[in-house]
């Protein structure tokens, strides 16, 4: 079908290498792109996770899909609210309210981008088997709390793969933050915090029992307001510094840790700053090297597990399985008295759980596992009754020595 230009002319739609035929007139050129450093022949083999699908991941994933990148993860367990369509391009579609963000912002992102493979994960960035994670060249950090920043930085430091994150500030809406944490090389996202928060974010994370259910963080769960605007700005800035630090001459992934401070009112300012390791940081020492289970783990039990991961002609009776998240394995509820066993990574039981007999928030955290030890009651179960994410990269320790 022809078309009138400007002059009055008929013209002939394009076609060709410059359209696909199967999803309509989306051009899929990338000409001028290959006089950057973004160029279609870099970014085609790239493989990132988007955590986070509220505004700044529709931000991040719709410039990366411009560029045709290769693979785009997006990982959120949240479902779409109402306020998030007026922020959020790829969640407007008219049956998107209640429906999981990630699915919906992938099925629309595919549509616009056929030249980038975009896959939703429904769950948080913590619950993703670190295979996967191991596997991706960039993390772009789009969530709204702290927690999940500090949980990302122990998987970019564990898995030594770097993380852009955005935020958006919480006192003035014409305000955003930008850092590159480069993995295990350079300072992360732990490094940058107080003592004390750092230790406040932990106790949310680690803490062995609570008496009761408290609130995460009052200002975890605080709403605060944002504007469509802010959020494209600081999505364009993670593409921008995260995908330069892989693909720029004379830089690279290793690049020391940096801030960079947006204010666009009321007064229109642009901050740097660099950041070094701290020395409080647990999360720069290393662990060890890591096991990725052969054969059928969906029956593998952690006997099995320790089993594969002994070295050949040894029998090491102190073999344990160390765990990335402490997982609780009793809790009873304060209303009604009910038991049960969550088998549930601990941060995400506290901020979602509820009593399976009377849907009650306080319940009392009875039994957290951090380690499972040969021959101890959890050792027969398998890695899914543990509740281990599939995929995972998995740390045993004999005594002070880690096996291969």
């Amino acid at each position: 079908m022809y078309s009138l230009n400007p002059c009055g002319k008929l013209v002939k739609p394009l076609l060709g290498p410059y359209t696909s035929e199967a999803v309509g007139p989306i051009v899929t050129e990338y000409r001028r792109l290959a006089q950057t450093v973004f160029s279609h022949s870099k970014v085609k083999d790239i493989s990132t996770l988007v955590a986070g699908a509220g505004a700044l991941g529709n931000e991040v994933v719709k410039t990366l899909g411009l560029l045709g990148l290769g693979k785009i993860n997006v990982a959120d367990p949240d479902r779409v609210e109402p306020n998030n369509l007026t922020r959020s391009l790829f969640l407007r579609s008219p049956d998107a309210v209640g429906r999981n963000k990630a699915e919906v912002l992938a099925k629309s992102a595919r549509e616009l981008f056929p030249d980038t493979d975009v896959v939703s994960i429904s769950k948080e960035i913590a619950d993703i088997g670190f295979q996967e994670l191991a596997a991706t060249d960039l993390i772009f950090g789009c969530v709204d709390n702290d927690l999940a920043r500090l949980e990302t930085a122990y998987i970019s430091t564990q898995l030594d793969v770097p993380v852009v994150d955005g935020g958006l500030a919480t006192s003035d809406y014409s305000r955003g933050r930008v850092s590159y944490f480069p993995g295990r090389s350079g300072a992360c996202f732990s490094c940058r915090l107080t003592h004390q928060r750092r230790r406040e974010l932990l106790s949310l994370w680690e803490a062995a029992s609570r008496p009761c259910w408290l609130e995460v963080d009052d200002l975890e769960r605080r709403s605060y307001p944002s504007t469509p605007m802010m959020a494209a700005v600081v999505g364009a800035m993670q593409v921008e510094l995260g995908l330069r630090q892989l693909l720029e001459p004379g830089k690279s992934k290793d690049s020391p840790a940096m801030t960079v401070e947006i204010a666009l009112d009321p007064v229109q300012r642009t901050d740097v700053f660099s950041m070094a390791v701290s020395s409080t940081c647990p999360f720069h020492t290393p662990l060890g090297t890591r096991f990725a289970p052969q054969g059928l783990t969906s029956k593998m039990t952690v006997e099995d597990l320790l089993n594969q991961g002994r070295p050949e002609g040894n029998e090491p009776r102190r073999a344990r399985l160390v765990l990335d998240w402490p997982i609780c394995t009793s809790a009873r509820c304060a209303d009604c008295g009910y038991r049960w066993s969550p088998m549930a990574r601990l941060a995400a039981f506290r901020k979602s759980g509820a009593c399976p007999s009377c849907a009650s928030r306080h319940f009392r955290e009875e039994e957290v596992i951090r380690v499972v030890e040969r021959g101890s009651r959890w050792a027969g179960l398998t890695l899914v009754e543990l509740g281990l994410p599939e995929g995972h990269l998995h740390l045993i320790e004999s005594g002070l020595e880690t096996l291969l």
